[in-house]
């Protein structure tokens, strides 16, 4: 059974979401369609893009995932076809792809020159049915070898830090940042540490290993299973506390305890 997932920024309220799947089962009707989330926030790509790479080795190999985000850039936009992992991100050119993952696609394809204001539709669900139908790429895309890369969000290491960034923010209010707990243990080197999410007034010394096992403290630094650092606050938000939001920094300092 071939698959389409979405990510899109849609209301329920409105018709976008209606008129996409219509025009798709009008072609396939057999398509399995995922509404993988309707409520990213608008024009947010970070936020997208973690929720995808949350999701994404779940899903079977020929999927084909459309990216209902901030998909209207500017004129001379391009929309873009990734296959990766024998899967397949449709997206237009707005860095998505680079803040999904660090690593390189198999392949890029440009669609077609296409005009539209509901590119969802008339471009990405458009060729989602012909990659599901097994037409040759070369009769409707050519590959390419540019495409944006955003480097906005990427974490900056040395000896005695990491900064990084807030890169999500989930429906409990815990900020999901992109510190890994690889990137962490290394440059920890078995020091102390401190860790500042977004202020210097609230430092966290430990990291937990579940969301309750502090009781001492009404906030916590945990590696979730992402392997990514969280920061969370006990019965309330994390934003309430530290005032901080998609893309605020977070910085972990790293010292002997002799210099402490």
């Amino acid at each position: 059974m071939p698959f389409i997932a979405l990510i899109t920024d849609w209301s329920h309220n409105d018709y976008y979401l209606g008129a996409l799947k219509g025009y798709i089962y009008s072609i396939i009707p057999e398509v399995k369609i995922i509404e993988i989330t309707n409520t990213i926030s608008n024009f947010s790509i970070y936020q997208a893009a973690f929720v995808l790479k949350s999701c994404f080795s779940n899903f079977a190999e020929e999927t084909v995932f459309i990216i209902c985000v901030k998909t209207v850039i500017n004129r001379k936009n391009k929309y873009l076809c990734f296959k990766y992992q024998n899967k397949y991100i449709l997206t237009s050119d707005n860095g998505f792809f680079s803040i999904f993952t660090d690593a390189q696609p198999q392949a890029v394809y440009c669609f077609d020159e296409v005009h539209s204001t509901f590119p969802e539709k008339d471009v990405f669900a458009k060729y989602a049915c012909k990659i599901l139908n097994n037409e040759n790429f070369d009769d409707f895309a050519k590959k390419v070898d540019d495409y944006k890369i955003d480097k906005n969000l990427h974490s900056i290491a040395s000896n005695v830090s990491i900064t990084g960034h807030i890169i999500y923010i989930d429906n409990y209010g815990n900020a999901i940042t992109n510190i890994t707990k690889e990137q962490f243990e290394k440059n920890r080197n078995n020091r102390k540490f401190k860790i500042y999410p977004g202020s210097t007034e609230f430092p966290i010394e430990k990291i937990s290993e579940t969301y309750l096992e502090d009781d001492d403290n009404i906030y916590i630094a945990l590696f979730n299973s992402l392997g990514l650092l969280e920061i969370a606050v006990i019965n309330s938000s994390v934003t309430q506390l530290f005032n901080i939001e998609v893309k605020s920094n977070i910085r972990i300092e790293f010292y002997d305890t002799t210099s402490s």
